[in-house]
């Protein structure tokens, strides 16, 4: 393991330098390949590095690296042209004033002294959701051509690949990879979280009746499969436009991790995509029958399935289910603290972030109540609004575009739709590869919206 762990840690650097190297020459969508080569590992990563050498600088480098990335990114995109920053033209579109607006709105609850949070742990949860900002900064700057995009698409198929080797690894030895590179340990001493559950790790490890969930390189199960959501979307776009054998058998290893993964939200925000696939598709006999078919087979599941489906099915609707109930207590929580103050009571009071004291935090399993907990309702209503315009903007471009963009704007448009339900029951903005990807490629959507907007509006003329 010491090999492997050795191997992950010399992988992670080389792509690292590569990227800083690209973004050095003013190649900027190269941090899109980063992200999507090590931030899926970039957790374990650390556990591993901290097995190996039982180092904490060595965990504190690899963390600081992250940061590093993105603020030499968004550095150089502002100081490194030959157009000083103060003479250059920006038009910004109403998705982008939302997100300048909700920036510096996570600004000043970082530096006013509200709440039981250290001006320190502010600013450690405000920097992450900075990253957001700037990753779509980048994503609404930068040209992509065809040749990169299928490079990208190449890299998510090998990550396909490598998560279903984990997966399988895990299920025929019947053990979690991280129990195998003391992932406990390392969250026992670096992140002060104790280990809890069945197997050592924590409750998102296991389902109902304790059997084991699986996460392959990724941080945990619920975000292994929130990320199977972005593969789905691209492979939905890929099925639908190039039946061949390569995507059907991609197809089936992403249903294998769904299944190993096991996250009932998840699976059902996949369902989701699939429908709102044929919707943006205007499929409606087909979608008719899927809800027919999906509404009789719930019926024959609750009156003649096993006893074990029938109490999982209605324990969950009831919100009887431990999972859920965990959620809507956290819910209550959040709700009532929103109720209490809605002009919320401080940065880092809220989810599981780093940075987040959890013996100080209210709420938690809701990304929109985190937020309104924290910086109030103006927050969430701001957030959601973003969400909204993208999506929506997502599938007019998709509607007008053609070749690679028309994919880029389907897979940004179904994997943020599909993303509402982990965001309802998660902190699904930690999920760092699909939440930074999805907001790389929302930012690349709404530049060609803007050159389509003005194209039309030129056309008047």
């Amino acid at each position: 393991m010491t090999l492997i762990g050795l191997l992950f840690i010399v992988f992670y650097f080389i792509i690292f330098i590569y990227t800083i190297d690209k973004i050095s020459r003013g190649k900027f969508e190269y941090i899109v390949l980063y992200i999507c080569t090590c931030l899926p590992i970039y957790t374990t990563l650390q556990a591993q590095a901290f097995k190996i050498f039982n180092n904490e600088i060595v965990v504190t480098i690899i963390k600081l690296s992250k940061d590093i990335i993105f603020v030499y990114a968004f550095m150089i995109f502002l100081f490194g042209k030959n157009i000083h920053l103060f003479k250059r033209s920006f038009k910004f579109s109403l998705v982008d004033k939302l997100i300048l607006i909700f920036s510096f709105l996570v600004t000043i609850y970082a530096l006013i002294p509200l709440g039981e949070a250290d001006i320190f742990s502010k600013l450690i949860y405000a920097k992450n959701l900075y990253i957001i900002s700037i990753t779509y900064l980048i994503g609404r700057n930068i040209e992509i051509d065809k040749m990169f995009f299928n490079k990208i698409k190449k890299t998510l198929k090998y990550l396909i690949l490598s998560i279903t080797f984990f997966l399988c690894f895990e299920f025929i030895f019947s053990t979690h990879f991280h129990t195998i590179i003391d992932f406990s340990n390392y969250n026992n001493i670096i992140n002060e979280i104790d280990p809890q559950g069945n197997f050592g790790l924590s409750w998102s490890f296991e389902s109902q009746g304790s059997s084991p969930r699986y996460a392959a390189f990724f941080a945990d199960p619920l975000e292994l499969s929130a990320s199977l959501l972005l593969l789905t979307s691209l492979l939905i776009y890929n099925f639908w436009n190039n039946k061949n054998n390569m995507n059907y058998f991609l197809l089936f290893l992403v249903g294998i991790a769904f299944v190993l993964s096991f996250s009932r939200g998840a699976i059902v925000a996949c369902i989701l995509i699939i429908l709102f696939g044929f919707l943006l598709n205007k499929q409606y006999k087909i979608l008719i029958l899927i809800f027919t078919t999906f509404f009789l087979s719930t019926l024959s599941l609750i009156y003649f399935g096993s006893e074990e489906i029938r109490y999982l099915i209605i324990d969950t609707l009831k919100f009887e289910n431990t999972s859920s109930l965990g959620h809507l207590i956290e819910w209550i929580e959040g709700i009532l603290s929103i109720l209490e103050n809605p002009l919320g009571i401080g940065l880092a009071m809220s989810g599981n972030a780093s940075g987040v004291d959890q013996a100080i935090k209210i709420g938690g399993e809701n990304q929109f109540l985190i937020f309104g907990v924290q910086m109030g309702v103006l927050s969430v209503i701001i957030y959601s609004l973003i969400l909204f315009f993208i999506i929506k903007r997502s599938y007019q471009v998709y509607l007008k575009s053609s070749n690679f963009i028309k994919q880029i704007s389907f897979i940004v448009c179904c994997t943020k739709f599909g993303l509402l339900l982990p965001l309802l029951t998660a902190n699904a903005e930690l999920y760092l590869f699909v939440s930074l990807t999805t907001w790389f490629f929302a930012g690349y959507v709404e530049s060609r919206y803007t050159e389509l907007k003005f194209e039309k509006n030129k056309s008047l003329y």
